[in-house]
């Protein structure tokens, strides 16, 4: 075998080494995103879990959801079709209404970061139909609270005609 010879077979060696570097890189990167994805939903459902808690551990707060939820017939149902604003006034005094607007909101704004991260394509629309349902509840609560700010993409995608 002539030197010739040698270097074209190192070149031919040398591309499928460079095919197969470009295949890792390739399978390197889509492990990566998929593993930034799952820690977008991570956030997302840590921040849930921080919420729920917070909920369990103030005793105020807590008595005012256990009544919530025994207007819904249980955590995270929607509304009876029969409440709106006014049921609720006659329910709830003012100060529970506060309590239930900042939760509510606040659950809102995470749900809002969740549909923001949705949109950019870090979260799966398969994990997004699992929270449809959730996220759907709370923008109503949030009409029937009468709360007046309603996050943008919540509303879009839940109370809108087009959503």
């Amino acid at each position: 075998m002539t030197i010739s010879e040698l270097g074209s077979l190192g070149e031919v060696v040398g591309a499928f080494g460079l095919i197969a570097t470009l295949v890792f890189l390739a399978m390197e990167m889509r492990l990566k995103r998929q593993s930034e994805d799952n820690g977008d939903l991570e956030q997302v459902q840590v921040r849930v879990l921080e919420l729920q808690l917070g909920a369990a551990e103030n005793p105020e707060l807590s008595k005012v959801l256990s009544k919530w939820n025994k207007l819904t017939g249980g955590i995270f149902l929607p509304l009876p079709p029969h409440v709106n604003h006014a049921t609720l006034q006659d329910i709830f005094d003012e100060e529970e209404l506060t309590t239930l607007n900042y939760y509510h909101f606040a659950s809102a704004m995470n749900y809002e970061l969740m549909l923001t991260k949705w949109e950019r394509g870090a979260i799966p629309e398969e994990s997004m139909k699992a929270y449809d349902a959730l996220q759907e509840g709370t923008a109503n609560y949030l009409v029937a609270l009468d709360v007046g700010v309603i996050p943008r993409r919540l509303r879009e995608r839940y109370l809108t005609a087009n959503g």
